[in-house]
């Protein structure tokens, strides 16, 4: 019966029952012994009113020692069991609802065992001691954070005959690769628990591993959106709420952070893939390696000498795809097009025999230690190179330098033509399309190349004596609402050539620029510029959609490079052109290192292509005129589904190409949940299948498993309702529902014996 007392001790105080009753014979013995005569008559009048006399002081007495017991039971702070609370409430039905956290960092060994094991054993346990109580019936809803909309089990029946279905349900219960979002699982709890429901009450179960990334917002926040602030008010909706601690202490984690391509995807071109480890543990480890591994390849490894507690580092691994020797461009098949790119499996992961006999020790997270890409290595870098000043010497030829940076290496396929040639060209079929001293165009022809530039494509203009500026304003500038971003004025300079100026370049270092500048920038601030165009810009785009990365000395300070984002795509507008006329650059050493990183940043490094977030969806664009509208998808478990392209409906669409091909459909599958790779398979006109590689990557975020402090926990985080439970704790105590304190329901009883007391005393008094 003690362990219906909150403080048990205070019991002791009534003891002080004693007190009264003292007093009463204190009070008993002081009187005199008086002989006078008239005394027989008032003995035998007292003889009349003894009883009723003695009957009242006894009340009185009672009430006395009823208000000290009263008073030492009120501090005591005693509680009705639920067990007893239910037979006063008619045995009233209670609702278990159960919020699990099944995001991955729940697969931490605890003691060689996933947390998530235990979390299922830890229900387990309780719901068979449910079960097996003499309760007449309870329900069962249970809830997971990956998916808190759709409860796994809903309000079913907790008996001794349901409890087998129960247990397989939790049986087969598998850990998320997902992160969990608290502050959504509990805005969803707490809308059930305000729900109405047919009769009884809910107690509520909350089971997390106490993650400090789950819970930071409520630590600095007074939101009401915060996890703790959400969970009290959760607390007040219930009989009871318990919070069901399954992490463990001091966990150790070896994590892939990520995988990426520095540099352009090329075929028969070093490709450097950085791989980011992270320690999020509290010990340094040592002679980490790690391996990288492209298909079924024999697998590359870096070592990391020391890892710090809290460090990040990054590993460089170098390799070079090969080449199906054939323009991107190529035909195969009537209208088949040869595939833009074909797909390889990158996989990066932590040698667990690095780490020694206990590995465990300094990784009890296994799942983050790999990490995957897809790399979509293209065959060529399709550049159409339009001279606007051909000569039968090459070396005279706009295009010139160039055509020459279409080595081994480079990735480049080119294609050169003249600016009449330029208006019968299939603009699909190139990635980088350069205006070299041209200065006008057809009027469709430049709203297919808008088009372009739009979807994705990326446009240079190399200006020189050829181009009119009026033409080319008229043409391309159209009053600020064309391609180029500037309007050219005036060509300036000396041609002579015995009056130059230099290149300045921007603090904030374009990409095109990067390796020039950061091996020796003066090789290029010292490059001779004899003449240049004039220009006119809108300077409040800069910083937004456009930026000057590089600048001439003159007085005026004017562009020499400007880089515009233009939908999709981009267009840089160069003031000088590519050949030797107007400056040494084309010849300059700095010259080929800038056009080919410049081309490689046009194109993109295709880093973020094919790379899909948890929780999200698997999106891709369909030809019609290549490929069926069945699509299919297998997942990492080998798991296929089917879907049907629809119509692109994207504001980025801009339905029928400049060339007239087909409207784009656009295939989509919901619900990414596991980690790894996914197959989307694209079935050709000719019965081929093309196979295109998506990668799911576990959230960082969920590999920080710093647990949240316990001092964080005092006060009014979690709020008087909430209790605090260690796994393992929560069986054999508390399971039949929650306590009721009634001290409160004492102090009301103490006031009403303290009342009637005064009230029978006067009463008494003044009748006798």
């Amino acid at each position: 019966m003690l362990s219906w007392f909150l403080n048990p001790w205070m019991l002791l105080g009534g003891l002080a029952i004693a007190s009264p009753i003292i007093i009463h014979l204190l009070n008993k013995r002081r009187f005199k012994i008086v002989q006078w005569a008239a005394m027989d008559f008032l003995f035998e009048a007292d003889k009349k009113n003894r009883r009723r006399v003695q009957l009242e002081n006894f009340i009185l007495l009672m009430l006395r020692c009823l208000a000290m017991l009263l008073v030492a039971l009120m501090f005591s702070r005693p509680f009705l069991p639920s067990s007893v609370t239910s037979v006063l409430q008619q045995a009233q039905k209670i609702e278990r609802v159960i919020l699990v956290d099944d995001s991955l960092s729940q697969r931490v060994l605890l003691d060689a065992e996933p947390a998530f094991d235990v979390t299922k054993r830890q229900i387990k346990e309780m719901l068979g001691e449910l079960a097996e109580s003499d309760r007449t019936e309870d329900w069962l809803t249970l809830m997971l954070t990956s998916n808190p909309e759709q409860p796994l089990l809903a309000n079913e029946p907790l008996t001794k005959s349901t409890l087998p279905s129960l247990i397989e349900a939790i049986d087969d219960l598998e850990c998320a690769d997902q992160s969990a979002d608290y502050t959504v699982s509990l805005l969803e709890l707490k809308r059930y628990v305000s729900g109405q429901r047919e009769a009884g009450g809910r107690v509520v179960y909350a089971f997390s591993d106490m993650r400090e990334r789950d819970w930071f917002n409520a630590l600095n926040a007074d939101s009401d959106s915060a996890p703790n602030r959400l969970l009290t008010d959760i607390s007040e909706q219930a009989i009871d709420c318990f919070l069901v601690d399954v992490g463990g202490a001091n966990d150790q984690n070896l994590a892939i952070t990520g995988v990426r391509p520095e540099n352009l995807q090329v075929a028969d071109k070093v490709i450097q893939f950085n791989v980011s480890v992270a320690n999020y543990g509290t010990q340094t480890v040592n002679q980490v390696r790690v391996l990288l591994q492209i298909d079924d390849g024999q697998p590359d490894y870096e070592v990391i000498p020391s890892l710090a507690p809290g460090q990040e580092t990054e590993l460089a691994f170098r390799y070079v795809f090969p080449s199906d020797n054939g323009d991107a461009s190529e035909l195969l098949e009537g209208d088949q097009v040869k595939p833009r790119f074909k797909s390889y499996r990158v996989k990066a992961e932590i040698d667990r025999q690095s780490l020694g006999e206990d590995g465990l020790a300094a990784d009890q997270l296994l799942e983050d230690s790999v990490g995957y890409f897809a790399s979509r290595v293209k065959d060529g870098i399709s550049v159409l190179l339009v001279d606007g000043d051909p000569s039968s010497a090459s070396e005279r030829s706009e295009t010139h330098y160039l055509r020459s940076l279409e080595v081994a290496g480079t990735g480049m396929n080119m294609k050169v033509v003249t600016a009449s040639e330029l208006e019968s060209e299939s603009l699909s079929d190139f990635e980088v399309i350069f205006l070299c001293n041209v200065d006008e165009a057809s009027t469709d022809r430049v709203k297919s190349l808008e088009q372009w530039v739009r979807d994705g494509g990326a446009l240079v203009f190399m200006p020189g004596n050829r181009v009119r500026a009026t033409t080319f304003n008229e043409t391309f500038y159209q009053s600020g609402e064309g391609l180029s971003p500037l309007a050219l004025d005036r060509m300036m300079g000396d041609p002579t050539m015995s009056k130059w100026v230099n290149f300045e370049i921007d603090p904030q270092i374009h990409p095109s620029l990067a390796v020039v500048v950061e091996s020796d920038a003066s090789s290029l601030s010292n490059v001779d510029v004899f003449s240049w165009w004039t220009s006119n810009l809108n300077s409040d785009l800069i910083g937004k959609t456009l930026s000057v990365p590089l600048r001439l000395s003159d007085k005026d300070n004017s562009p020499a490079m400007v880089d515009l984002s233009y939908g999709a795509g981009n267009v840089i507008v160069f003031t000088i052109p590519g050949d030797g006329d107007w400056t040494m650059w084309p010849s300059s050493p700095t010259f080929p290192p800038v056009m080919i990183d410049l081309v490689d940043y046009l194109v993109g490094s295709g880093a973020e292509e094919g790379v899909v977030e948890l929780g999200g969806e698997i999106s891709y664009p369909v030809d019609m005129s290549a490929y069926d509208s069945r699509v299919s998808l297998r997942d990492p478990q080998n798991e296929k589904v089917e879907s049907i392209a629809k119509p692109n409906t994207t504001p980025e669409s801009g339905g029928e190409d400049g060339d007239g091909a087909s409207v784009l459909y656009r295939v989509n599958f919901d619900g990414v949940q596991r980690r790894g790779f996914y197959e989307l398979g694209l079935n050709r006109h000719t019965g081929e299948e093309e196979m295109v590689l998506f990668a799911a990557n576990v959230d960082p975020r969920e590999s920080q498993l710093k647990r949240i402090p316990a001092s964080a926990l005092e006060g009014d985080f979690l709020g008087e309702k909430v209790t605090m439970v260690a796994v393992g704790g929560l069986v054999g105590q508390q399971v039949s529902g929650g306590e009721t304190e009634i001290w409160l329901q004492i102090l009301l009883l103490l006031f009403s014996v303290l009342v009637l007391e005064q009230v029978l005393g006067w009463y008494w008094g003044k009748k006798r």
